[in-house]
């Protein structure tokens, strides 16, 4: 019994998730991390791996998830930009290109850039662009992309609380399905803070979640001069499903 208690400690925490890790990198598919789980324990058992040793990685995966939650997104976003399969579009963001169309190029950050798509694409047309996202395998894909089309990126590992925003430098901030939340006050004040004067953010993402009171997005926002406001279904560049999508265009005076 010792030894059994002794097994499923030492697989319990930093092992189970070394190896899920290995697993979930190349064979996994992302989503919800409970069904992520339950396809890795049906693998664990295809090898034959007892139940009360798989019953045992899982908790010590979630336990290490929860304790780590960076390297477990980081993780997530890792797989999800080596995914064949992957539902997000390579393609730069439709207000991004309309927007920056009527801008004369300053300095551009892309926060949770991603592959690359919109830094590229600013960089292309004059744009110094500087960007950060927490996936390692993002930025790499970033940088080749940049170097392919011939342009420099200055690109960040780096996650929303460790990247540091300055203060009034950016002619621009793209937010495209960045999953930061607007509703995060402090944050999007440090947003605003590293504006000019005259510069502008672009917000684009998921408008799901409770029902709020009428305007209550758009009113939020009025300490900015707003250019575009979107609140609609459409389909969505991450997911390549209709959705409740927001879109905004917002100059600081």
């Amino acid at each position: 019994m010792i030894a059994c208690v002794l097994l499923l400690t030492l697989i319990s925490g930093e092992t189970a998730w070394k190896d899920f890790a290995t697993w979930f990198a190349k064979d996994g598919t992302p989503g919800a991390p409970a069904e992520v789980l339950k396809v890795y324990g049906a693998t664990l058992k295809t090898r034959g791996t007892a139940e009360g040793e798989i019953q045992a990685r899982v908790d010590g995966i979630r336990k290490y998830m929860a304790e780590h939650p960076k390297e477990a997104l980081a993780l997530h976003f890792d797989r999800m930009y080596t995914w064949s399969e992957a539902p997000f579009t390579r393609e730069p963001s439709a207000l991004v290109k309309k927007v920056a169309a009527a801008r004369t190029p300053g300095r551009a950050l892309d926060i949770a850039m991603g592959q690359g798509r919109n830094s590229v694409f600013l960089a292309k047309a004059g744009w110094k662009v500087s960007g950060y996202d927490i996936s390692a395998e993002a930025l790499r894909q970033a940088d080749a992309a940049a170097k392919a089309a011939g342009v420099g990126l200055d690109t960040k590992l780096a996650s929303h609380e460790e990247y540091e925003l300055g203060e009034a430098q950016w002619d621009l901030i793209v937010m495209s399905f960045a999953f930061t939340r607007i509703s995060d006050t402090a944050y999007m004040a440090k947003v605003r803070a590293s504006l000019k004067p005259g510069g502008v953010l672009l917000v684009e993402g998921f408008n799901g979640g409770p029902r709020m009171e009428a305007n209550a997005i758009l009113k939020a926002f009025l300490d900015y001069r707003v250019l575009l406001f979107e609140d609609l279904p459409d389909i969505a560049d991450w997911g390549r499903a209709k959705a409740p999508l927001l879109r905004m265009a917002l100059e600081k005076p």
